[in-house]
């Protein structure tokens, strides 16, 4: 009989509060199959979940089974806070080269990938039909441009119409999420940002970077974005979107088009039928944002095998049937989900977006690292937004955001594992 209950920590899924409910409903399976073991559950708001995971880690009184993001591996590992995955834990492959990667630390997997993910354009699938749009016609920034001031030409600025939205929904709050949406844009241009990393010198003004803003600068104002329009917050604009039809594209996460796959009854919900585009290709070729969540044992945990048990559950086919269906998020490993013949078509774009994926640098510092930039990139889309010159004032504020991040790249971290 277990001596305290197994510990598991996850972060909510686009349901909120039905995190919890869901995760409960989906680990029947592993509780039946298992009676000795007692599970609790604990959800974790994104917003303190770094904070209280370290905190815990620290202590040395963590949970037994923690879900991670991806771009957290890097300082967990560096760290020495997480298990060595036993190689009976994982049968299937991974769904893209990266995902593995992800995991990988000095020649060890320390954790197992759960959830995959994908930057990409939603789409209002009956304004793409209005329009007469291809996935052709989206392909690249000339033509995805072209097609926005196409749209932009009988877009209604100052009310919402959703039969005269504007082409894009862009926020230019400081925040991940910003980072997030826009570092496709940045890396199909050509910036390199784990090479400039390395370098310890120009990151954001690095003249690689400079198409990437430009492609930004014409977007917004080709959608004659506001000052008002760029505070908005990253719900208010999903909101805007997907209730309002304020836009035809909006960048962000596939959840509503897969559980609209998965749960036909889910379309309900909406008010108009969305499907999923690449984000275009630039100079430097079509690049997709990749991440997700990883599963991991943290080192100092007494679950044992019965953690990596309930780490193998809940990869599984069983577990991934419930949670998909109910949060619309995409399974990291190759299985049932991927291969159902019904909507293996329909996953095409999403799968080869999740191959084709390129995802942060793993580094130590990337929490920091990813705050300095997410804030730097604000500061530039807003003097964008006011008109202001990126060969004068979008390179100052650049050159301020890497005086920042090499003054905290030269403190000199031992990039060696702790002994």
């Amino acid at each position: 009989m277990s001596s305290r209950p197994l510990r598991l920590w996850i972060m909510p899924t686009q349901l909120g509060s039905l995190t919890s409910h869901v995760a409960a409903k989906a680990l029947r399976g592993f509780s039946k199959r298992n009676p000795q073991v007692e599970l609790q559950i604990r959800v974790l708001p994104w917003s303190i979940a770094w904070r209280e995971i370290l905190k815990a880690l620290k202590r040395g009184e963590p949970p037994d089974v923690l879900q991670v993001g991806t771009t957290w591996m890097g300082t967990l590992s560096h760290l020495g806070f997480l298990e060595e995955v036993p190689d009976w834990v994982e049968e299937r492959p991974c769904l893209a080269p990266w995902l593995d990667e992800a995991v990988q630390f000095r020649g060890t997997r320390q954790g197992v990938p759960w959830l995959a993910e994908c930057s990409g354009l939603i789409a209002r699938a009956d304004m793409l039909d209005i329009l007469k749009t291809t996935p052709e016609d989206v392909a690249t920034w000339e033509r995805f441009l072209a097609l926005c001031h196409s749209i932009a030409e009988g877009a209604r600025r100052d009310t919402i119409d959703p039969m005269r939205p504007l082409p894009v929904g862009i926020t230019c709050r400081p925040e991940p999420v910003t980072l997030h949406n826009l570092a496709s844009w940045l890396w199909a241009g050509g910036w390199d940002l784990s090479t400039l990393l390395n370098g310890h010198s120009a990151i954001l003004s690095h003249p690689s970077a400079r198409p990437g803003f430009e492609i930004l600068r014409d977007l917004l104002k080709v959608n004659r974005t506001q000052n008002d329009m760029g505070a908005i917050q990253p719900y208010r604009l999903s909101q805007d979107f997907y209730e309002e039809g304020r836009f035809v594209f909006l960048i962000g996460h596939s959840w509503r088009i897969v559980r609209g796959l998965l749960d036909p009854s889910s379309a309900k919900e909406l008010n108009w039928p969305i499907t999923y585009l690449p984000i275009p290709a630039g100079p430097a070729g079509a690049v997709q944002r990749g991440g997700g969540s990883v599963l991991v044992v943290p080192r100092n945990g007494s679950g044992g095998d019965a953690a990596w048990t309930l780490v193998r559950h809940m990869i599984s086919d069983e577990f991934m049937a419930e949670w998909s269906l109910a949060s619309g998020d995409l399974p990291a490993h190759e299985g049932a989900f991927w291969s159902d013949e019904g909507r293996a078509e329909s996953l095409r774009p999403l799968r080869q977006g999740i191959q084709n994926a390129r995802i942060y640098p793993a580094h130590p510092m990337w929490a920091t690292i990813e705050s300095i930039l997410g804030r730097g990139l604000s500061d530039i889309l807003w003097s964008i937004l006011a008109g202001e010159s990126i060969d004068d004032r979008t390179r100052k504020l650049a050159l301020n955001v890497d005086e920042e991040l090499n003054a905290l790249l030269r403190l000199g971290w031992d990039m060696s594992a702790p002994s």
